[in-house]
């Protein structure tokens, strides 16, 4: 840590802090500490904070319902982590509470197997790739970009049943229709949640899947998860137009965090391709690069 002062003094003056309530030292200060840990550690360290989240959350649900039974506990701790994607239909099993803490490391890793039995490609997205590559956060689901055509719909929906997960009826049918591009996914014991989206054809579609990476860890379950060069410019191209904090946070995060690792020949070129030279710029002044 003795070049800290050193890398404070010399930072550019465009560079932005992730919050506004951060000063430029702290911010530099943890990114300086998370690049002295190993991947291994980062993604440990993001689940350990991904399931102390369900903890606090579960401990007050017990507080508030001091009297009520494990059974109503489990549904009003089910309806807070799901939110909106709660349905009366969904069928909770179960009262081993320590089940309902699962991380979503655990929960990729899990995925990962049933995936690969059907033979199915896929890569972790959203704010797990970018809480790995790039600013540690919380995150309610798990985000998985999926390749499968319309005639292994069936078998993904019954291998998924089969190992526990709840798939809505109605969903299914408007993926197979073509209606929807995305099936929302809850285990029915530990009550992890998962949105499948499933890919096109478009060349960075093909790129993205083309790109993922598969660590191998130890202790960590293996599972394929997007590029730090994808999860910024899918999340530079989510943003287009949107000005999302979150998406912009997370871009620069990764920026900081993997600025000496990155391909910016790629980076740029599909910057260009995608419309989002102007966001990338910005995203490079911001974290002095």
């Amino acid at each position: 840590m003795n070049d800290l002062p050193l890398q404070i003094s010399t930072v550019k003056p465009n560079y932005q802090p992730q919050t506004s309530d951060t000063n430029i030292e702290a911010d530099i200060y943890l990114f300086t500490r998370l690049r002295q840990l190993s991947l291994a550690q980062r993604i440990k360290m993001f689940a350990a904070h991904d399931s102390g989240i369900k903890k606090l959350c579960l401990a007050g649900i017990k507080l508030r319902h001091r009297d009520a039974p494990l059974e109503e506990i489990r549904r009003i701790f089910a309806r807070a982590m799901l939110a909106e994607k709660f349905s009366l239909e969904f069928e909770l099993k179960g009262v081993d509470e320590s089940m309902w803490i699962q991380d979503s490391i655990t929960l990729a890793g899990e995925l990962h197997q049933l995936f690969v039995s059907i033979n199915i490609p896929y890569y972790v997205s959203g704010g797990v790739a970018s809480s790995i590559h790039g600013e540690p956060r919380s995150t309610r689901d798990l985000d998985l970009v999926v390749k499968v055509e319309i005639d292994q719909i069936d078998l993904l929906v019954k291998t998924l049943e089969a190992a526990g997960y709840y798939c809505p009826v109605g969903a299914v049918e408007d993926l197979k229709q073509g209606y929807e591009g995305m099936l929302n996914i809850t285990h029915t014991e530990t009550i992890a949640n998962a949105d499948l989206y499933i890919t096109d054809t478009s060349p960075f579609a093909v790129s993205q899947m083309a790109r993922r990476i598969l660590p191998n860890l130890d202790g960590i379950p293996p599972f394929w998860i997007a590029s730090a060069e994808d999860v910024i410019l899918q999340k530079l191209h989510w943003g287009r137009g949107s000005q999302s904090e979150k998406q912009r946070r997370d871009v620069l995060g990764i920026l900081k965090l993997q600025a000496q690792n990155l391909d910016y020949a790629y980076l740029t070129a599909w910057a260009e391709r995608l419309n989002v030279v102007d966001a990338f710029s910005q995203a490079l002044t911001e974290v002095g690069l």
